[in-house]
This record gives structure tokens, sequence and C-alpha cells, in this order.
């Protein structure tokens, strides 16, 4: 069996504190202080280190250091994204505020599966130069591209296949960096002190760059004035969302600032940070638990002070996940989704799957 490594699932577990924080906690912007610049801290880098963690976990279930993916794995994977794409979907029918994820992240794994086979160099590679094409793209995509109105989903749900892919609020035309970069991560070895020492160099230099050059570029280059959304001006921001190079920069850096800091106290102090891993350990559970918790809540017409309802979000999914886990290894709707791959026979054949060659 293999061991499960603590400080990715507590840096899960922080993403989804994250998540909560920008759904329930106060307004960055009306929030003076410490507990302002921590909220707007959250705001799109939650979002951003659950999408490299989850490219993170691909990696982890084909093969680690050494990717040796099936055809069943293939299997499993559409699978777990069917399901992320349908609960997406529901939960987005809700009709809460939130810019739901699951789905895009559904849409994620399919587009992440012809590079399962692939190295860490390779996954680099192809997200550096993602990274930078991207985001030209999805302007360009914006600019010109209208809704396909035959499209089932879109009309379900408002998401759509061109949403998922260009034009969305997590579009993969500027999101599968993360994953990629995730994958990468995975590929390599994470209990190495050396490499959790040089994410933790590299991951400030890489947020200064993405969000420090974005300040040079704009005051240098942006003649004053905010650039709008849709103008090649705009790929001078790095805020929250912005989906430009440097915010795909900067918020990586974040996302490697989070996940170094995780793997060395995940080690260090594993029972303090037993709470917050085993909010990691079953994200899925307690992110749709939250969703379905702020509908309830909206619909009833509660008044709740931010600050209190981010702690009373924070402290239920903590006790909740810390004492479930007491008894079972992982979270209701994690057993689910266990239970659907299983019913892929054991031995399902190989299959020769169309992608890049395997940098060995």
């Amino acid at each position: 069996m293999k061991t499960r490594i603590a400080g990715i699932d507590l840096a899960r577990g922080l993403a989804v504190f994250g998540m909560f924080a920008v759904h329930v906690g106060p307004d960055p912007a009306q929030t003076p202080g410490l507990l302002g610049d921590l909220m707007q801290a959250t705001h799109g880098r939650s979002s951003v280190l659950f999408a490299t963690l989850a490219g993170l976990s691909l990696a982890l279930i084909t093969g680690r250091q050494q990717p040796n993916t099936t055809g069943r794995d293939y299997v499993k994977i559409a699978i777990r994204a069917a399901v992320l794409v349908a609960l997406g979907t529901c939960l987005t029918l809700l009709g809460t505020n939130i810019a739901v994820i699951l789905a895009y992240y559904g849409a994620f794994f399919v587009l992440a599966m012809p590079f399962l086979r692939l190295r860490a160099p390779w996954l680099l590679g192809i997200a550096g130069a993602l990274a930078i094409v991207g985001p030209v793209v999805a302007i360009l995509s914006k600019q010109t591209w209208t809704m396909w109105s035959s499209d089932p989903l879109e009309q379900i749900s408002g998401q759509g296949v061109l949403q998922f892919l260009l034009t969305g609020f997590y579009p993969a035309v500027t999101w599968m960096p993360y994953v990629l970069v995730g994958m990468a991560l995975g590929r390599l070895d994470l209990t190495s002190t050396k490499l959790r020492v040089t994410l933790l160099v590299m991951g400030p230099l890489m947020a200064i760059a993405g969000y420090g050059g974005s300040a040079i570029a704009l005051q240098e280059f942006g003649g004053g004035v905010a650039p709008q959304p849709l103008s090649f001006q705009w790929l001078l921001e790095s805020t929250p969302h912005s989906n430009t190079t440097f915010e795909i920069v900067g918020a990586l850096g974040v996302a490697l600032i989070v996940l170094s800091v995780s793997l060395f106290v995940g080690e260090w102090i594993p029972t303090l940070a037993r709470p917050i891993t085993a909010v990691g350990t079953m994200s899925l559970t307690l992110y749709t638990a939250h969703l379905l918790a702020i509908a309830f809540l909206t619909t009833a017409g509660a008044q709740i002070e931010p600050v209190t309802e981010l702690v009373w979000f924070i402290a239920t999914a903590s006790v909740f996940a810390t004492v479930w886990l007491i008894v079972f290894r992982r979270g209701p709707l994690e057993y689910a989704l266990h239970g659907l791959t299983r019913l892929i026979p054991a031995n399902a054949p190989r299959q020769r799957v169309m992608s890049l060659p395997s940098s060995r």
C-alpha cells in the first residue's frame, strides 16, 4: 500500500478553509488590518492551490515517480470527472452567488488524461507554454466567440463546454497550468528535504515575479488607468481570477509556499495538524457540505456576522472530519466515489492511449 503523505492533505485542508473564507468570510475591502489582509490572500489563491493539488493527486494515483498508467486508470479518472461535472452542475443549480469549481475540475481531469504518462520536465514545459499562450487565447475567445446555444450543459446550468475550456470563471486554457504543475510535483520525490527546500525557495521567487512583475508592468505600460478585462492591456494584471500569465506565476508561487510548509509541518507535528489534515482527506465532502449549508442559510434568510460564520464553518468541518476519521478511512462522498471506481474489473486490459511521448 502506498504511504499517504500527510502534508498534502494538510495543504488541501488549508485550501478548503481558504474557500470557506472566500465564500462566507468578511469582505477584504471592508476589513482593515491583518484580518483583511488574510481574507484578501485567500481570494483566487485557495482555488489555485486546490487545482494544483488536484493535479498532484492525479500523479499520485498513476504511478507517482514512475508513470504506469493503465486503461483501468483512465476509466477511473473518467468516472471521477463525470461525477465532478454532475455534482458541480447540481451545486450550481442551488442558486448561490458562488462560482462552483467542481464541474471545471471534472473538465480538467479529462484534459489531463493525455499527459498522465509524462514525467516532470515535460509537464513543467507544457505548463509554462500554456501559461504564456493561454491568457491570450482566453481574451481572444471572449472577444470573438459566443455561447454554443445547443450545449445541454449550458442550457441546464449556464456552464457549457465553451465556458469550461475558454470563457468561464475557471477556464481550462488558463487553469490547466496549475493542474500540470501539480502533476509534475507528484512525479517528484515529495519526501525529499532537498525538494521541499527548493519549493520553499521557488515559491516566494515566483510570487514576487508574478505579483511584483505585474505591478511594475502596470506602472510602466498601464497608462495610469485600470485595464479593461477584454483588452490586451489586461494581460498586465495579476488580480485574483484575472487569468493572466502574471497571476498564474504569482498564484503558483503561493501554492508552492503552502505546499512546502505543509509537507514539513505534516511530518514534524502531525498531531497538532491533524484537524486540518482530516479536512483535507475529505475535501469533496466538506466542499459540497459547505455549499449546501450556504444555500440553506441563504434560503432561511439567516443574518450571521461574517467572522462568526467563518469560525463556525472551520470549526464544524474540523471537528466532523477528525471524529469521522476515527471510525472511517474516507469521507462520505469519497467513499461513494471510491465505490464507483471499484466497479471497474481489476483485470481490465491495458490500453494504449494517445499521449505525448514519455520523457524517460
